[in-house]
């Protein structure tokens, strides 16, 4: 047998695991689903987690780990990084203020970036009220033996030039997110993967203080 037929072989024993691994709903099912999500959701006033972030980019050998603590109350949303780096990303109303690991503070107007303000509704979204954002999001769900996942594609130009897709991962029998992983147009990505949550606890406004 030759190279390519190995070869051939080898991509389509890849390809039939994956498709055995994950099956996509039917229409039946994927509406049970998003219900019982969207339910869940409007119960949510805040939510308090640890985070593990794992960045993937082509260029680098080994993917880049970090930790933290990730905090969402109203329109405020904070993901603090506390290691290997200190440095925080906090959506505060319509401003998008940072802060890296020197200290250094800098603040983004949203009403005048496009793609940050994009970046603040898919973050807090997601995790609050409109889940399944179906008028900017093309939305695809699969199922595997312990998890269910929603695949969004953009709509919008503005969010497609530099997100390709994000897919939001469900634990069988919880109906809030545990992993989110942003796949950029070059194919590079980060997976969020959210633990310790806890729902409609009291968030101290001192926390959402860079």
């Amino acid at each position: 047998m030759d190279k390519l037929s190995r070869l051939i072989i080898l991509i389509f024993c890849l390809l039939s695991v994956t498709a055995i691994g994950q099956t996509k709903m039917n229409n039946v099912e994927a509406a049970a689903f998003k219900s019982k999500v969207e339910q869940q959701s409007k119960k949510i006033t805040s939510i308090s987690a640890d985070f593990d972030a794992t960045r993937y980019v082509s260029v680098l050998k080994n993917p880049v780990n970090s930790t933290g603590i990730f905090r969402l109350k109203g329109k405020k949303l904070l993901w603090r990084y506390h290691a290997p780096q200190q440095n925080a990303m906090l959506f505060d109303q319509d401003k998008l203020l940072m802060k890296d690991d020197k200290g250094k503070k800098s603040t983004i107007d949203l009403n005048k970036n496009r793609r940050f303000r994009q970046l603040q509704r898919l973050m807090t979204e997601t995790n609050m009220g409109n889940v399944f954002d179906e008028a900017n999001f093309n939305i695809a769900y699969f199922k595997e033996s312990s998890t269910i996942s929603a695949t969004l594609t953009p709509k919008n130009k503005d969010l497609a030039k530099f997100i390709k897709q994000v897919e939001l991962t469900f634990k069988n029998n919880e109906h809030t997110i545990s992993s989110i992983k942003i796949v950029e147009k070059s194919n590079d990505y980060t997976l969020y993967k959210l633990k310790n949550k806890k729902f409609n606890s009291n968030i101290s406004d001192s926390e959402f203080k860079l």
